[in-house]
């Protein structure tokens, strides 16, 4: 693994790591429920297809963290449990002409604990501090309200309420 410190931006609830190989059966799991997947690409029909998304996505998450620029999502842990809740983080996303997003997807059992802000906010800081990131985008469906909230409270503003792109500032 990259010598960065991934880990250094706390939140003290939840534990940030890249994704391993043993995450995929947990990650398989949360995918396939369709309140999870209903923000996501495909929507909740794509919850039928949620073990074979993980079973692509968890490789390329981890390899993200061993290549430069040594970034991607973090496997999420709710930190009193150690219970595998999702993923956050940064991605460079090539269909975005290489910029960096911001993305989440979090179990139902971790809704509406603000655990999605605390996550959001320390992948900001870590896209600034330690990654060297100036810029980035934080996407989301027009309908899914509460991620603009919580892009916007991580450090982001949205330019324009017609938009699903938000800046870093």
């Amino acid at each position: 693994m990259a010598d960065v410190a991934w880990n250094t931006v706390g939140t003290g609830r939840l534990g940030r790591r890249p994704v391993r190989a043993e995450d995929e059966a947990a990650y398989a799991a949360s995918r396939s429920e369709p309140e999870v997947a209903r923000y996501l690409s495909g929507g909740e029909a794509a919850a039928a297809q949620g073990g074979e998304k993980a079973a692509a996505l968890v490789p390329a998450f981890a390899a993200m963290w061993e290549e430069p620029p040594f970034y991607g999502p973090w496997a999420v842990e709710e930190a009193s449990t150690g219970r595998l809740l999702g993923h956050l983080g940064l991605r460079k996303l090539e269909e975005l002409r290489g910029r960096t997003a911001l993305l989440y997807a979090l179990d139902p059992s971790a809704h509406g604990r603000r655990f999605a802000l605390e996550g959001a906010r320390a992948a900001v800081a870590y896209g600034f501090a330690l990654a060297g990131l100036g810029a980035g985008t934080a996407l989301a469906l027009p309908q899914n309200l509460r991620s603009f909230e919580v892009s916007a409270r991580a450090g982001m503003v949205r330019p324009d309420g017609r938009v699903e792109a938000c800046e870093l500032q």
